[in-house]
C-alpha cells in the first residue's frame, strides 16, 4: 500500500507513482503533519486551498502517476487557512452528485453518490511567523509508528441534525482557548483574520443564489482597520466601517430618522459638527458627462451653495437673522420678495412709513477702479418703496409703428380746448414732503379717455397731450401770420393810395 503525500513547503512539484488503491492522503508541512485515510479508489485528486479572507488561493490536479503536492509558503501571509481534497474516479468527481432534493422549504440541496468515489477530505491549518501548524493530533505514546485515523490528526467535523441550543457563550477561531473569558460576549470570533460567510446554495427557479460575508479588517499588512459587508457574488464592498470612527457617526432613531455625529437626530435627516456641516454632490465623468461638484453647506457667517468645480464661488447665500419669506416663491410661480402670498411675478413688498421711504430695487454699477465703496453715482437705477423711481440713463417706451394700430388724427382746435380747461396744480402725494406739478389722473382721464384706469397717467400720453397741443398752437399761430400778412399788405396799398 502506498500513500500519497501532500507537502506545504518550497516551490517544487515532484510527480511519483502512485496505484489506482491508494487508501491514505497524508498532509505534510513543517513539524506538523496529517494523514487522511480513503476508503475507495482513485484515478486523480485535486487541491483546493482557501485563503484567509475566504477566496481560492491555489488549485492543483495530480493524477493517478503523481503522490506528492510541494507549495511554496513563503509568500502566503499569516492567517487560517482551509484546504480541500477532491477525488475523481473514471473522470467523476465525488463533490457532488448532479441530483438535486428539494427541501421543504423549495431549496435545493445536493445529494451524494456514496460509492461513486471517495467522500472529499477537508481540514485547515495555520501559518503565524512563516510556520505552518496543522491542529494538533491525539497520538498514542505507546505505538508512534501506528498509522493514525485521519479523525485523530485533522479537525473533527460535527453533523448536528437537529436545533442546537447552548446555554452559554461560544468562540469560534483558531485563537480560542480553554477557559475563555467571555466577559458579556455571547458569540466570539478570535482569530487574526474574521470573516463570517453567508452562501446561498439555492437552485431552484426564481431563487436568489447570492452569497455576502462580514468582514473585520483587511487580511494583508498595513491594510484598513474596516467593518465591511461584502457583495461576494458580484465582488462588490457596498458597506465599510473604517475603525477609530467617533462615536453616532450614523445613528437611526426609534422613529426612522438618521442622525450623522448626532444620537439625537430631531429631523428626518440631521447633521451635526462642529465647523461648517455640509452635504456634497459630486458628478464624475464615469457616466460621460463633464465632472461637476457642488456643496451645500451652512455655519454662522451663512447658508451657501459651493461651486467647487467653478473656483469655490459662492453663487447663492442666506444670511442668519434673515426674515420669513424673504424669498418665496408661490404655486403659481409668483416669486415674492418680502411676502408670503405675491400676485404677481416678481412681487416686492416692503413696509416702512410713507414719510421716509427706502429703496426697494437697485440697480449698481460700481466703478472699481475709482472707489471702493458705492457711491450714488454708482445707482442706475432705483425703485423706492412709495414707487419713486429713480433712473441715472434713460428711460425709453416702446413707440415703433410696427407696434401701434388704429390711429386716428385729432381735432387740435378741439385739444387745446380741453387742454385749456384741465386744471393744473401743484400737490405733493400722501405724508410726502415734494411738490409736484400737473393735473390729476380723474381729469385728464375724462378730458382726454386715455389708458386703461382713472387713477394712473402714463408719461407717454402726458408728453403726447402737450406735443399735440404745441402743434395746434403752430398752427393757430401760421394762420394768424398768414392774416397779418394780408392785413399788412391791405394797409400798405391804403397808405400808396393816400400819399397819391
Amino acid at each position: 500500500m502506498m500513500n500519497t503525500k501532500i507537502q506545504l513547503g518550497w516551490a517544487l512539484l515532484c510527480l511519483m507513482s502512485a496505484p489506482l488503491a491508494a487508501q491514505q492522503v497524508s498532509i505534510q508541512a513543517g513539524a506538523g503533519s496529517t494523514t487522511h485515510a480513503i476508503a475507495a479508489g482513485y484515478q486523480g485528486v485535486r487541491l483546493i486551498i482557501t485563503s484567509p479572507d475566504g477566496q481560492v488561493f491555489e488549485q492543483r490536479q495530480m493524477g493517478a502517476s503523481a503522490n506528492v503536492f510541494q507549495i511554496d509558503t513563503r509568500l502566503m501571509p499569516d492567517g487560517h487557512y482551509n484546504y480541500r481534497l477532491d477525488f475523481t474516479v473514471n473522470g467523476s468527481s465525488g463533490v457532488a452528485d448532479p441530483r438535486l432534493a428539494i427541501n421543504a422549504d423549495g431549496r435545493a440541496q445536493s445529494v451524494r453518490a456514496g460509492t461513486r468515489a471517495p467522500a472529499e477530505q477537508a481540514g485547515a491549518f495555520l501559518i503565524h511567523g512563516g510556520q505552518v501548524y496543522f491542529p494538533k493530533a491525539s497520538a498514542r505514546s505507546d505505538d508512534q509508528d501506528v498509522p493514525r485515523k485521519s479523525s485523530d490528526r485533522a479537525p473533527k467535523d460535527q453533523v448536528i441534525p437537529d436545533d442546537l441550543i447552548v446555554q452559554g457563550s461560544a468562540c469560534i477561531g483558531i485563537d480560542c482557548v480553554n477557559n475563555e473569558s467571555f466577559g458579556f460576549d455571547t458569540i466570539r470570533m478570535k482569530e487574526n483574520n474574521i470573516r463570517i460567510k453567508f452562501e446561498d446554495t439555492s437552485a431552484s427557479a426564481g431563487f436568489s443564489t447570492g452569497d455576502w460575508q462580514l468582514t473585520a479588517n483587511d487580511s494583508a499588512s498595513g491594510g484598513l482597520s474596516k467593518f465591511s459587508i461584502e457583495d461576494i457574488t458580484a465582488s462588490r464592498v457596498p458597506f465599510t466601517v473604517e475603525g477609530a470612527g467617533i462615536t453616532d457617526s450614523l445613528y437611526v432613531d426609534s422613529s426612522g430618522r438618521i442622525g450623522f455625529r448626532t444620537n439625537t437626530p430631531v429631523l428626518d435627516l440631521h447633521v451635526t459638527t462642529n465647523d461648517t456641516p455640509a452635504h456634497r454632490f459630486e458628478q464624475s465623468s464615469a457616466g460621460g458627462f463633464t465632472a461637476q461638484t457642488w456643496d451645500v453647506a451652512g455655519n454662522e457667517a451663512n447658508f451657501f451653495v459651493r461651486d467647487v468645480t467653478g473656483g469655490s464661488r459662492l453663487p447663492f447665500r442666506i444670511r442668519p437673522g434673515a426674515p420669513t419669506s424673504s424669498i418665496d416663491i408661490s404655486a403659481l410661480g409668483n416669486v415674492g420678495i418680502g411676502t408670503a402670498s405675491p400676485a404677481v411675478k416678481l412681487d416686492i413688498n416692503k413696509t416702512v412709513a410713507i414719510e421716509s421711504p427706502e429703496i426697494a430695487l437697485r440697480v449698481t454699477n460700481r466703478n472699481f477702479g475709482i472707489d471702493s465703496e458705492a457711491q450714488p453715482e454708482d445707482f442706475r437705477f432705483e425703485v423706492d418703496s412709495n414707487g419713486n423711481v429713480n433712473a441715472r440713463g434713460t428711460i425709453s417706451q416702446l413707440s415703433s409703428r410696427s407696434a401701434k394700430e388704429d390711429f386716428k388724427t385729432i381735432d387740435g382746435d378741439n385739444l387745446l380746448a380741453k387742454v385749456d380747461a384741465l386744471p393744473i396744480s401743484t400737490w405733493r402725494y400722501l405724508a410726502a414732503p415734494d411738490r409736484h406739478l400737473g393735473p390729476v389722473a380723474e381729469d385728464f382721464h375724462q378730458a382726454f379717455g386715455l389708458g386703461n384706469t382713472e387713477k394712473m397717467i402714463a408719461p407717454a400720453d402726458l408728453a403726447g397731450v402737450a406735443l399735440a397741443a404745441v402743434k395746434a398752437l403752430q398752427d393757430q399761430v401760421q394762420q394768424r401770420d398768414t392774416q397779418i400778412l394780408a392785413l399788412e399788405r391791405r394797409l400798405a396799398e391804403l397808405e400808396a393810395r393816400i400819399a397819391r
